[in-house]
């Protein structure tokens, strides 16, 4: 009998098919739901099914519910080991200040961050050791702060952790039990596959799916079936951009709206707010794609795949000088920032850090990326889907941070500045390319280690929902087996 935290597989009837097909056959003791809907909890074999609202979770308010006498305090030695979780979780808590009754400001102040941390360290302490849980299953990476401490806990405690990383780009979905290390069965399944095909007279056979991804990420003028459309944030007019937002604020809370637009501070930021967008678009230049350039893809923040994704990197200008500072003379570092990036979580002051650096050149956010990739010598990104589409397409890639295709031919990543010029060097002696069966090999692994879960718009949905809820099901389960047994926990 085994005692288990479930976080956030709540959007829908196909999430709760999907653990009641994971769990079938566990007996458990304590079960935790932590959903928005109690409509969705899975039907599972518990003697005490506990649910838990996420959004309070979230949002700090669950503070107000608890009677903190009955729960455990923490102590020097616990607080000061997980002092890398704090540092995180204080720039992670930002984007819930609006929803914390920060939205004059913008943003929490310090002394509530840390007030927020330390109870939440407190209470998922104290609940790890008076449910003597055994395992939590996450949805997703963990990236919503209070989920975030529990998984540090967990690690700390040595208690199995296991989340979904949704890969859109492949239609496909992974099991991971640690975001750093990520796929570690990719890297084993490469291994094997450079063994197997070593023959380069061995033709790499890919299925129908596999094979559309090779063609279709080095075709010519992609429209990728998951791609969000581009902000124009920079280029419209105040109240063209905010008048419909306020429209719908006005229509669900009219108290709140009225609050705000009589607010001075409100109005101070959101007029600072409006001027960042539209400095990036003053200082955009057009490319010159015949000079020699590294392309550096900004990540929408915020989002996991920075925080906790890019870990120390997840302040993008580090990367930008990091890789400025290796480049040799005439080769330039073409900077674009994302898609859909707004002026939330971006300052004048981080524009201006990056414009600081000599080699760096701001690119109009409408650049055609799959061309920028042809022609750099090589791609830089955090955990973006560049780099994956660089990898496909034979490019080197700078990799900050901490995703599959780590494992990926003609792949980088970048902890220190020495891991930095190394690749740079060899980049610069045209060491650092692959080839297309190495490409090949890679996807090869990808269909192998993954289990189909095709999304929105997607060419390939072959299955039903009920068959797709039974393969990520049996996949959940499979894994689930392998950590509780490697812990001798009995099942």
């Amino acid at each position: 009998m085994i005692n288990v935290i479930l976080k956030s597989f709540e959007s829908c009837e196909f999430d709760r098919m999907m653990l009641e097909k994971a769990l079938k056959g566990l007996s458990l003791g304590t079960c935790i739901s932590i959903t928005n809907d109690q409509r969705f909890l899975p039907k599972v074999n518990a003697q005490d099914h506990i649910w838990m609202a996420g959004a309070p979770l979230r949002e700090g308010t669950f503070i107000r519910d608890i009677d903190w006498n009955t729960i455990a305090p923490i102590d020097e030695e616990l607080i000061e080991r997980m002092r890398h979780c704090e540092a995180v979780f204080m720039r992670m808590i930002r984007k819930y200040a609006h929803k914390m009754g920060y939205a004059h400001s913008g943003d929490i102040p310090y002394d509530e961050r840390k007030r927020q941390y330390l109870y939440h360290l407190r209470y998922w302490n104290h609940i790890l050791d008076l449910k003597k849980i055994d395992l939590v299953l996450m949805y997703h990476i963990p990236h919503q702060c209070y989920d975030y401490v529990l998984y540090n806990l967990c690690k700390l405690k040595k208690i199995p952790t296991l989340h979904l990383d949704h890969l859109l780009m492949i239609d496909t979905i992974f099991v991971v039990e640690d975001w750093e290390k990520s796929v570690t069965e990719l890297g084993e399944s490469m291994r094997r596959l450079r063994e197997e095909y070593r023959d380069l007279q061995r033709q790499i056979p890919l299925s129908k799916n596999y094979e559309y991804y090779f063609n279709f990420y080095r075709g010519t003028k992609l429209k990728p079936w998951y791609q969000l459309p581009i902000s124009i944030s920079g280029k419209q007019g105040f109240l063209r951009k905010w008048w419909k937002v306020g429209l719908k604020v006005l229509m669900r809370n009219p108290i709140e709206f009225l609050s705000t637009v009589c607010s001075r501070a409100f109005w101070a930021r959101k007029l600072r707010e409006h001027r960042i967008p539209q400095f990036y678009e003053r200082n955009v230049r057009t490319p010159d794609l015949s000079k020699p350039y590294i392309y550096l893809a900004l990540h929408a923040q915020p989002e996991a795949s920075t925080i906790p994704e890019t870990g120390a990197f997840m302040d993008q200008e580090l990367i930008a000088a990091l890789i400025a500072h290796h480049l040799p003379a005439g080769v330039s570092l073409y900077v674009k920032e994302h898609p859909v990036q707004g002026e939330r979580y971006r300052s004048i002051e981080f524009y201006k850090q990056l414009l600081a650096i000599p080699a760096v050149t701001f690119l109009p956010k409408t650049t055609d990326t799959y061309t920028l990739i042809d022609h750099a010598l090589a791609v830089a990104t955090g955990t973006g889907t560049v780099g994956f589409e660089a990898i496909v397409r034979e490019k080197p890639v700078l990799m900050f941070g901490h995703f599959f295709f780590q494992y990926g031919p003609g792949c980088y990543p970048i902890r220190t500045s020495e891991d930095c010029k190394h690749a740079i060097d060899e980049i610069m002696a045209k060491k650092a390319s692959h080839t297309t069966r190495d490409v090949r090999l890679f996807l090869k692994a990808l269909e192998e280690c993954a289990t189909p879960y095709p999304g929105p718009g997607s060419p390939f949905e072959e299955h039903t929902p009920d068959e797709k809820a039974a393969l990520v099901g049996i996949r959940i389960a499979k894994s689930i087996h392998s950590v509780l047994q490697r812990g001798n926990i009995q099942i």
